[in-house]
């Protein structure tokens, strides 16, 4: 697979001077929307010194990103890389404030996809965004780091509050406005057909139809751009506006087995679906659980957990059969595709009640405990929201045990 994009940046209707800045590049893979602020032109400053020392450190990692790009290397390095450009992007955008007076203050927003086989890295700071189109579902991978939007993740305002509060465009994060800057990182298949969009607020502030927006994306990938900008225009032009559209093409061999790929990935997120814990969570959101679970294989016949083996994991069944015996109910009870248990050994170990052996050929999606917990650290607000559905599922286990998870 390899991507193809296109870019455009626009001063817009009202504003003297675009400090937007955007890179686009294919043989890289890299893609990178910035927005400045400051004025007098250090918020200009900003963007383009943020997007030039990126690009410069990600190339002077072409080869750990060749060797992922092939899979011959670890996914996780790439994360590293890409987390320590931005924080190196940081670092300079706040020496040239720290340099000169009249630039106090200037940092920007960025938002950056880099593409490698069938693997993306994002990294985002700010409230520019990135969105996936696939298989005609718009999907928003990225979370607005605004005062308001954090507002309403607290619950102390509505989701709908969110776009016209007077905080909606006060940033909590920002590059090169402190020395230091936590970027929210996220690696995720992609699949041929995936097609991605990077913005700036220009054009986000008027995405009230994702449908619509989803539809302009599908179409010819070098048309994109400057339609999204005529939008964004038309609707007063309020702000710089720039769109990045890529992608994802399959190499001439891999068209025999796109259907193969994709089926593979949304399997994934599917069976994440089907758990009651993560029912309804965004693509985003998923795509971090998923990045905590590891796929174990198992043979007919071997056994996954005795019963009365310490168990602390949650096993989804994404092929194959198990079987659940000398659990609770007579007989033996089977799980299929898309079904589960240990859900609630989630919060504490626990004697399984039964043994979870292999009935076929089977492989699982695991979640265990320590990642599991290192991820709601890591997200407080998706924490809650997972650890209140275990507790509302460990209360109904306690009062009624007949309609346990079988571990």
């Amino acid at each position: 697979m390899h991507p193809v994009g296109f870019g455009q940046t626009d001063v817009g209707r009202t504003r003297e001077q675009n400090e937007d800045c955007m890179f686009a590049d294919d043989g890289l893979g890299l893609y990178v929307v910035c927005d400045g602020m400051g004025g007098h032109a250090a918020g200009e400053v900003a963007s383009a010194s943020a997007i030039e020392t990126v690009a410069e450190e990600l190339k002077s990692q072409i080869d750990t990103l060749t060797r992922c790009r092939r899979g011959q290397g670890p996914s996780e390095a790439v994360i590293g890389v890409v987390r320590d450009a931005v924080q190196k992007a940081c670092v300079k955008v706040w020496q040239l404030a720290a340099a000169d007076e009249a630039r106090t203050g200037m940092g920007c927003t960025l938002t950056l996809l880099l593409v490698l086989g069938n693997k993306a890295f994002i990294a985002h700071v700010g409230d520019s965004r990135l969105y996936l189109l696939r298989a005609e579902k718009l999907s928003q991978l990225t979370t607005d780091h605004t005062m308001a939007n954090e507002l309403a993740q607290a619950g102390l305002i509505s989701a709908e509050e969110v776009k016209d509060h007077q905080y909606a465009h006060v940033l909590t994060r920002a590059i090169g406005t402190q020395p230091h800057v936590t970027a929210d990182v996220l690696m995720m298949d992609v699949v041929p057909g995936d097609r991605f969009l990077l913005c700036s607020d220009g054009l986000a502030d008027h995405i009230d139809d994702e449908d619509w927006i989803g539809e302009r994306l599908a179409e010819e990938t070098a048309i994109v751009p400057q339609s999204l900008i005529d939008f964004a225009n038309s609707n007063g032009g309020h702000d710089n506006v720039t769109v990045i559209a890529v992608a994802v093409e399959p190499d001439d061999p891999e068209i025999e087995i796109i259907d193969e790929m994709s089926s593979e990935v949304q399997g994934k997120f599917e069976a994440l679906q089907a758990v009651f814990m993560f029912e309804g969570l965004s693509l985003a959101l998923l795509t971090r659980v998923l990045q905590s679970c590891d796929i174990d294989s198992y043979n007919p016949g071997d056994v996954v957990v005795s019963k009365g083996e310490s168990c602390g994991e949650l096993r989804i069944v994404l092929e194959g059969k198990l079987s659940l015996l000398e659990g609770k109910g007579d007989g033996e009870r089977e799980l299929g595709p898309g079904q589960h248990v240990g859900a609630t050994t989630l919060l504490a170990p626990r004697a399984a009640r039964a043994t979870l052996a292999a009935k076929s050929a089977c492989r699982l999606l695991t979640l265990r405990r320590e990642p599991f917990w290192s991820l709601i650290k890591s997200r407080p607000w998706l924490g809650v929201g997972l650890l209140e559905r275990l507790n509302r599922r460990l209360a109904e286990d306690i009062d009624d045990t007949s309609e346990g998870d079988g571990l």
